[in-house]
């Protein structure tokens, strides 16, 4: 059985064209016009992903249902906005999003960020594991689930972990090309990035230098020896 993607919009093109594509990359798809029936249908098919169109009503809370939906399994949700949406870009980050487009976006962006495979490496720093062709994360062990910006922050910083980098470079590095990106977005998500790697009282393992940008603290040794085999 195929993994499914649901595609919530009334939009006729990107409905089929995206189908299209992810049909040719081995996925089902489940098109919902009315935005009351994405929820049920994200539960209903087990869907992997949403793509979302911002042009629904109640489409930011129906993100933020859909997001609730994490603690039982992966779901990536990208959504797309009218041009000039920034506003509204920045409320779907804030529900959940992993990846917010700007119209018009090529329907292969979407596809991508809908699917897109990592290399196939693993990165360790500290009690960080990660391994990136599977999109899986663990601190001290404990598995965590990463939305797709916050996955490609820290896949950046586990890259290079003595670095400090710009707002600038980390979006060049963790956004899809020609997607604008005010700079402050960069703030919320390395908050949630933050968040997520401090459960269960772990220790904030990124460092801000004011005025620079974000990386990540030294690696402490006893972490390191101490952790548990994540992958």
């Amino acid at each position: 059985m195929r993994p499914t993607i649901v595609i919530g919009s009334g939009d006729g093109d990107l409905c089929f064209i995206a189908r299209y594509l992810l049909d040719q990359a081995g996925y089902e798809t489940n098109l919902q016009p009315e935005v009351d029936d994405i929820v049920s249908a994200v539960r209903r098919v087990s869907a992997c992903a949403l793509l979302i169109d911002g042009r629904l009503p109640d489409a930011i809370s129906t993100c933020e249902k859909v997001c609730t939906l994490r603690a039982q399994r992966q779901i990536v949700v990208v959504a797309v906005v009218e041009p000039g949406g920034h506003a509204q870009g920045l409320e779907f980050l804030n529900a959940g999003a992993d990846e917010v487009f700007t119209r018009p976006v090529p329907p292969t962006h979407l596809v991508r960020a809908l699917i897109a495979p990592g290399a196939n490496r693993h990165l360790v720093h500290g009690d960080i594991k990660m391994d990136v062709s599977a999109q899986r994360v663990w601190r001290a062990s404990m598995p965590l689930y990463l939305p797709r910006i916050e996955f490609a922050i820290l896949r950046c910083f586990l890259l290079d972990p003595d670095k400090v980098f710009d707002r600038r470079t980390i979006i060049r590095n963790c956004w899809p090309n020609r997607v604008f990106v005010d700079p402050k977005t960069v703030n919320v998500h390395v908050g949630r990035l933050r968040k997520r790697l401090q459960a269960k009282g772990a220790s904030d393992p990124i460092r801000s230098v004011r005025g620079v940008g974000y990386g990540l603290q030294a690696a402490d040794l006893s972490e390191v020896n101490g952790g548990g085999d994540g992958f």
